[in-house]
């Protein structure tokens, strides 16, 4: 198994990390290696980093022999410029890291401008059930396979995803895709509007904030959100709701796929 670690600042980078010190997950991640670091964002394209930041990252994983994976969300018109703009810098300086897309527009524009940087897609294509009020099975997806097949003729490496209630979207291996689980959170539910944004810059509706430059108050770690309709714990960060896994429901998808990202904790 690979492993990557997924992280959101050059500082955060660790030197030896264990690829997991939790004794909740200690007999079910199977043996492996760390083989990629995880870097950008995957709900919000206000947390996308800026160029010196990307290209810090970039070197931190290649100075440690791993391989650079820079996460995009879905995107507006404004968003997939900056994407653009990120990958064309990084270019210039060098470095071609894989991306994971989210958005059609961005992989139309891996294709056509940026074809050296690997294309992986993203865990936003799985349209599968989250909610932590339903239950396991209550959501069997039928539109994966076809999905699978249409990214293996594009030439996309990979397929990622994280923990929902079917179980089946990575499929089975022998298409040519990677396949990878993000571990142990998963997102529950993801909007435009962020309620952590609206805080911050303290300006009343909401929808006064959306234009607004955003001083990013995720950085400073997710938020606990406890609700009366479901015992389980969650946690906001920026515009997305995540809960944590258990290693019983990660199996099947363990058991599929060949990579495993880990996320320390909730990051938009």
């Amino acid at each position: 198994m690979e492993y990557a670690l997924r992280v959101d600042r050059p500082e955060a980078v660790p030197d030896g990390p264990e690829i997991s010190d939790d004794p909740e997950w200690a007999g079910t991640l199977p043996g492996g290696r760390w083989a990629a670091l995880y870097f950008g964002a995957e709900f919000c394209e206000q947390a996308l980093p800026g160029p010196r930041e990307a290209e810090e990252l970039c070197r931190a994983a290649l100075a440690r022999g791993l391989e650079p994976v820079l996460l995009t969300p879905v995107v507006t018109a404004g968003g997939l410029r900056v994407v653009e703009d990120l990958l064309r810098t990084l270019e210039a300086r060098g470095l071609r890291p894989a991306v994971v897309f989210n958005d059609w527009g961005v992989f139309r524009l891996l294709r056509r401008r940026f074809p050296g940087h690997p294309a992986r897609a993203g865990r936003l294509f799985n349209r599968g059930l989250r909610d932590p009020r339903a239950s396991p099975g209550a959501s069997r997806g039928t539109g994966s396979a076809r999905l699978r097949r249409f990214l293996a003729r594009e030439g996309v490496g990979a397929l990622e995803t994280d923990v929902d209630l079917g179980g089946e979207y990575l499929g089975h291996r022998g298409d040519g895709l990677g396949r990878a689980v993000h571990l142990p959170f998963a997102f529950v539910t993801s909007g435009r509007n962020c309620l952590l944004k609206g805080e911050a810059l303290g300006r009343g509706e909401l929808s006064r904030c959306l234009g607004a430059p955003c001083p990013r108050p995720c950085r400073g770690g997710p938020r606990r959100v406890v609700r009366g309709d479901t015992p389980r714990t969650l946690w906001r960060a920026g515009n997305t709701v995540f809960q944590r896994v258990s290693p019983a429901g990660a199996r099947t998808y363990l058991a599929r796929a060949d990579r495993v990202v880990i996320h320390p904790r909730p990051m938009p």
